[in-house]
């Protein structure tokens, strides 16, 4: 029984460990199934979030991103070393073949572009008037396009390059994200304003590169807007630095492109040109080293839009990866063209033809067909009335662009005929009119009124008072009547205005004198004629009419000029001085007389019998100044005066002694005398006639004599000459007087007395010692051309491969002149351009005969084209609004073709 039981029990015990085990398996199989069910769960959790994220409710408007580079040409190929965005754009959209910019130039065109409006409407005309100005501020950045999409609900974000003259202390209205650069395009070593935080960025490739670092940061605000906004739109603009300068290309395509000659098109090199304006007149066929910098600036600015290509692709793939692509609308295009050789210009822009006005301009987006080309002439004021239309917010009336969002939709693939209600006619306008360029303007307007003949135009301007004969100084044109009646229009010349053969030399006072003059003239008197007597009574030449002296005034003047004699023109060089120089301050040097017994100052002790130096340089003086402390004090500041005295006199005689030194004569000119007049009409002598003949010395030699010296002149006693007497001031030589001798009189120049301390003076010598051998060095220091904008380049100037190493060189590739209008048609039958130029000249370029603009073909056209021609461009010119700013040219000149056939035809000699 107890075996039966004891069985029983391990039998029992083994059910339940093996019921327990069994337990425990079920339970870890559970958990596991519960663990991989939840694990499931988990997973399609987030497949369902992405499909929602995938397939979420998008934006009722779509988004828009507009690509911009920075000095990108059309017409040099540079789109076709670009197949990421040739693919995706090109293939992928719409290519627009005929996009002009309002202005070739970076700030104007972006204003533009910002605006939709011309120039001549939002008055910034160059990269330094008015661009981001506080004028500009005020006025229209306030109606950029951004701010209208801004307050439709769109997140606006602005990257990259903004304005010229940006400085970066504010954020421009409009901009929800803000990465601005400030100032002009660079790819190192730039500062940026982040969101209103000024960022200093220094020369690290994957850090500071500015093209990437804008492709980065426009991605970045991509992604945050769709993932917190999901239901808001986006608008952004990326403006590229590349390919401006300085052309860093980054690291990995600095080895690209290194045989590329695409710019070398038929205008390349092609110089002179003699029927185009004057900078292209002026410029030449290009040298060795200029043809090598542009085969490798062409290469680097290849370089730099690699990373613009990748930028394109990186944008690209987010829309897509977001599931935005089919709602965005993107623009790819540039703010002008760019010009490498052609016509001899080395580079640059700016100039009215079409390797500067035509830009790259490509559109995709929902409902365009991808591989379109249209030929409708665009320009970049149609972006911003083209994006508010495609948000669809209503256009407002200040911008003068046409918007072709609907252009775009309603043409079909492959089709490119032109629409018949898209305008034809687009303005191309460079510079401004002011100071004396209205007057050049209005001359060459005046001139071009239609049926006024040359001689009645000449009568009319004959009739103002501003031409009348003789010609008078400043006068620039003087009008004669002609035996006939005719008039006649010349310039005036020096020699109409007074005559040099018959013009007398004189020397005259000045016509007025100031009271500080007067004075020291008369301390001259008296301290050089030492007679006080002849002071009663003084005249100046301010207030008198002649200068007179009795006889005994006369033998005192002969005595002092006799004792003086062989100083005596030391003395002129000296009252020179004093009447020159020393007009607005005393100088002590005007009491100077040279004489031992008036050798010192007026007024002064006469120390010699107080004090005395012995012949062992040993000082005796007299008791009293010892014993009398006001004495003593009284007696060391004449001491001190007489010292300063004698070091301005020997100053002065060393300036003498180099005035004598420079105006050393070859061989001695002909004795000269002093001619005056007393009250009874007399004749002074002359030194030669009066005193005796002394040696010949080398202050003997020296005659000049300043031109405004009062008491002598250099006449001859030969010669008749001009007395002072009642009613003259001045002292004249006869007008027969050989010619040489006035020419002493009216060169001779008196050097400046230097006022320079010695230690200043031995600096600035070697100061300019070292800048005469820098600019000995330097090739490019005369790179300075009159009315020229001339610029240098040297082995500095690239400082990422390829680096330039041919050494530095100087160029000019454009002038102040090249202001000019210009329209730029294009429709089924006429594809030309038309150009009004500040200075007058008139071009006109037929690209169905000359794609290449080589040669000006105004005299090809008839009068009535011009005169076409110039009302149309006047249109344009003064045009606000979309209504005013879109023209059809086309239709309305062949109406005036048919008319004008047996219409009447102005002369043949009549000129625009």
């Amino acid at each position: 029984m107890h075996f039966s039981i004891f069985h029983f029990a391990t039998a029992l015990t083994l059910i339940l460990v093996i019921f327990a085990t069994s337990s425990d398996a079920r339970g870890k199989r559970a958990r596991a199934r519960d663990m991989y069910r939840n694990q499931n769960d988990e997973l399609v959790t987030e497949d369902r979030f992405n499909s929602r994220r995938n397939h979420r409710k998008k934006s009722d408007k779509p988004n828009i991103v507009i690509i911009m580079t920075d000095d990108q040409d059309k017409e040099l190929g540079s789109m076709d070393f670009m197949p990421k965005t040739m693919k995706i754009m090109g293939k992928g959209g719409a290519t627009f073949n005929n996009a002009f910019v309002t202005t070739p130039m970076c700030c104007p065109s972006r204003s533009s572009f910002l605006t939709g409006m011309y120039p001549h409407n939002h008055n910034v005309y160059t990269n330094n008037d008015n661009c981001s100005s506080i004028q500009w501020q005020q006025t229209h950045e306030t109606r950029n396009f951004a701010t209208y999409l801004s307050n439709a609900g769109y997140r606006t974000g602005y990257f990259g390059k903004y304005l010229n003259e940006y400085n970066g202390t504010y954020i421009p209205p409009g901009w929800r994200e803000w990465v601005g650069l400030i100032r002009n395009s660079r790819f190192y070593n730039y500062m940026i304003n982040f969101n209103g935080q000024k960022i200093r960025h220094e020369n690290d490739y994957y850090k500071d590169y500015f093209t990437d670092l804008i492709a980065n940061d426009s991605v970045t605000f991509l992604k945050q807007s769709k993932r917190y906004f999901p239901n808001r739109p986006v608008a952004m603009v990326l403006s590229m630095p590349a390919p401006h300068g300085p052309e860093d290309a980054a690291p990995q395509y600095q080895h690209l492109f290194e045989n590329v000659t695409a710019h070398r098109t038929p205008s390349w090199n092609y110089a002179p040109n003699p029927d185009k304006q004057w900078i292209l007149q002026y410029t030449g066929k290009m040298e060795p080293i200029h043809i090598a910098f542009t085969d490798i600036l062409m290469r680097k600015r290849l370089q730099t839009l690699q990373s613009v290509d990748d930028a394109v692709e990186k944008v690209y793939t987010e829309l897509k990866n977001l599931g935005e692509l089919d709602n965005t609308y993107i623009i790819y295009t540039s703010d002008h063209g760019y010009h490498l050789g052609q016509y001899g210009l080395l580079k640059g822009k700016a100039m009215p033809y079409d390797f500067d006005t035509r830009v790259p301009f490509y559109v995709r987006g929902p409902g365009i067909e991808g591989g379109m080309s249209m030929n409708e002439i665009l320009t970049n004021v149609d972006i911003a009335p083209t994006v508010l239309e495609m948000a669809g917010i209503n256009i407002p009336d200040h911008i003068d662009g046409k918007p072709f969002y609907k252009l775009l939709l309603s043409k079909n693939e492959g089709s490119e005929n032109f629409s018949p209600h898209w305008r034809d006619t687009v303005l191309i306008e460079r510079g401004k009119i002011n100071g004396k360029n209205v007057k050049i303007r209005e001359q060459i307007e005046y001139h071009s009124v239609p049926g006024l003949k040359k001689e009645a135009r000449l009568a009319k301007e004959c009739r103002d008072p501003a031409f009348k004969a003789p010609c008078k100084p400043k006068q620039k044109w003087v009008c004669t009547q002609l035996p006939d009646g005719r008039w006649r229009k010349t310039k005036c010349r020096l020699s109409d205005v007074v005559s040099k053969e018959k013009r007398a030399k004189c020397v005259c006072p000045p016509k007025k004198m100031r009271k500080d003059e007067r004075r020291n003239q008369k301390q001259f008197l008296k301290n050089f004629v030492n007679q006080p007597s002849m002071l009663t009574g003084t005249k100046f030449i301010k207030n008198r009419s002649g200068r007179s002296i009795d006889d005994n005034e006369l033998e005192e003047v002969d005595h002092q000029m006799a004792a003086d004699h062989a100083i005596t023109t030391l003395e002129t060089v000296v009252t020179h001085y004093v009447q020159k120089r020393g007009a607005n301050r005393r100088r002590k040097h005007d009491h100077w007389k040279f004489g031992l017994q008036s050798d010192t100052p007026e007024g002064s002790l006469n120390y010699r019998t107080l004090c005395t130096v012995g012949s062992n340089n040993t000082v005796a003086c007299d008791r009293s100044i010892y014993s009398s402390k006001q004495l003593w004090k009284i007696h060391k500041d004449e001491v001190n005066k007489l010292i300063e005295h004698y070091k301005e006199k020997i100053n002065m005689l060393k300036e003498i002694r180099e005035h004598l030194r420079i105006g050393k004569p070859s061989e001695a000119p002909p004795a000269f005398g002093v001619t005056n007049s007393n009250k009874r009409g007399g004749r002074i002598p002359t030194t030669s006639e009066t005193f005796p003949a002394f040696p010949e010395t080398s202050a003997d030699k020296d005659y000049s004599i300043p031109q405004n010296h009062i008491y002598t002149t250099d006449v001859p006693p030969t010669s008749s000459a001009v007395v002072i007497g009642k009613g003259e001031d001045c002292v004249c030589e006869d007008a027969s007087l050989n010619e040489s001798v006035g020419d002493i009189v009216e060169n001779t120049v008196v050097p400046r007395p230097s006022r320079k301390p010695k230690k200043e003076r031995r600096k600035n010598r070697k100061n300019n010692k070292r800048h005469r051998k820098r600019k000995n060095k330097d090739v490019t220091r005369d790179c300075h051309q009159f009315s020229m904008k001339c610029f240098t380049h040297d082995n500095d100037h690239w400082q990422t491969p390829p680096l330039w190493n041919l050494g530095p060189f100087c160029f000019c590739p454009n002038s102040n002149n090249n202001t000019y209008w210009c329209i730029r048609t294009i429709n089924d039958s006429h594809n030309f351009l038309y150009c009004e130029f500040i200075t007058g000249f008139i071009s006109y370029y037929d690209f169905n005969r000359d794609p290449y603009q080589l040669r000006n073909a105004v005299h090809d056209l008839e009068y009535w084209t011009l005169q076409q021609y110039h009302k149309t461009l006047n249109r344009l010119r003064a045009c606000a609004g979309p209504r005013e700013c879109t023209i059809r040219s086309g239709q309305y000149t062949e109406k005036k073709e048919k008319s004008g056939r047996h219409g009447r035809r102005p002369p043949a000699n009549h000129h625009l």
